[in-house]
């Protein structure tokens, strides 16, 4: 018995029963994943407005396994033609000056597995192949180091139409991302929110079928602990287009531990709520990320010149000095002394 249309899980309406018979199709070709991994400072899925200082880089390496990314459905017919999927992703970022960041990650599916697609006509989708490369340039706009009340970047992505397309892996063009983060901390909390927008290829899936680009709008909200051990990280990702069933909601939440200066690694799971292509019903992080940053500039200031005035030195205390005052001294102690007389004869 089918699971019913409501299911948690991608969702796409595809018209099998129009493939002619005997015939064997692709599915046509678009990038199947929705969330993306931070490179910079932050948490591993959320930016919070902060950059990496002149000179600082950082690296990470994250793995993650997704449930039915993605589920076909046409009436009675389901197939779940992408049940699991593992990744990773590479990533790393660079500060180049106090208010440029630049970055770029690379996705690789590892593996990925479905039902046979054959019976309706289809070809197997790819077991591995490459993602979609992205460039970023980070701006910063407000920044707590400079006495500012949050720190506020902006994040402009371009990802590169190289992927594999078998693989699910690749759009039809370029795809372009703006999106600004801003965050702060509360005593023990870190919150972070973000909001932007990404220009598209049009999902060949969505009812009715179209060419054309797509604008999707996304949203994003989180809270880490702040502090030098074990912290706790909670994150809410949040996508809305016209292409889209309904929107494609992720809750990951997790924790990340220090091992030795720089190095961290962390863990983040949580459950895909829509049934929009690409939303997995759970998705499972794990990941190590790596950050050097020299210590901040220190500015030698000029030495100030003391100008003293002379009340300073009246009034001033000093070392104890002997007493040179003049006392007064005899009238007849100055005057010369009288030569002696001769002696009598």
């Amino acid at each position: 018995m089918p699971r019913p249309f409501t299911m948690h899980g991608a969702v796409a309406a595809l018209l099998l029963s129009a493939l002619p018979a005997g015939a064997q199709s692709s599915l046509p070709g678009f990038e199947l994943e929705h969330l993306e991994v931070n490179a910079g400072r932050g948490t591993a899925v959320m930016r919070n407005g902060e950059l990496l200082v002149p000179g600082g880089w950082s690296a990470g390496l994250v793995g993650q396994y997704q449930q039915l990314p993605l589920v076909l459905l046409n009436g009675e017919r389901r197939l779940e033609a992408v049940r699991n999927r593992a990744s990773s992703v590479l990533a790393g970022s660079y500060g180049v000056l106090p208010w440029l960041e630049v970055g770029a990650q690379v996705p690789i599916v590892l593996w990925q597995q479905g039902e046979d697609p054959a019976p309706l006509g289809l070809t197997p989708l790819a077991t591995q192949g490459l993602g979609t490369p992205e460039v970023q340039a980070r701006l910063g706009l407000l920044s707590r180091r400079d006495d500012h009340p949050v720190d506020l970047s902006m994040d402009l992505g371009l990802g590169l139409p190289i992927g594999s397309a078998a693989v699910l892996g690749r759009d039809r063009g370029l795809r372009v991302r703006a999106l600004a983060a801003m965050g702060t901390q509360v005593k023990f909390l870190k919150p972070a929110l973000e909001l932007g927008v990404l220009l598209r290829s049009r999902n060949p899936l969505s009812t009715p079928a179209a060419s054309g680009q797509a604008l999707e709008l996304r949203l994003g909200a989180g809270v880490t602990t702040a502090g030098q051990g074990l912290r706790g990280e909670l994150a809410v990702k949040a996508a809305f287009a016209a292409d889209m069933p309904q929107p494609a909601v992720e809750v990951l939440g997790g924790g990340r531990v220090p091992l030795v200066e720089g190095l961290e690694l962390y863990a983040l799971a949580g459950p895909g709520l829509g049934r929009t292509p690409g939303t997995p019903i759970a998705r499972v992080l794990l990941g190590v990320s790596f950050r050097q940053e020299p210590p901040p500039r220190m500015e030698l200031l000029p030495e100030p010149v003391p100008q003293l005035r002379l009340e300073e030195f009246q009034t001033r205390p000093g070392p104890s000095a002997p007493d040179t005052s003049v006392e007064p001294v005899p009238t007849r102690e100055l005057l010369p002394p009288e030569p002696a007389s001769p002696p009598a004869p």
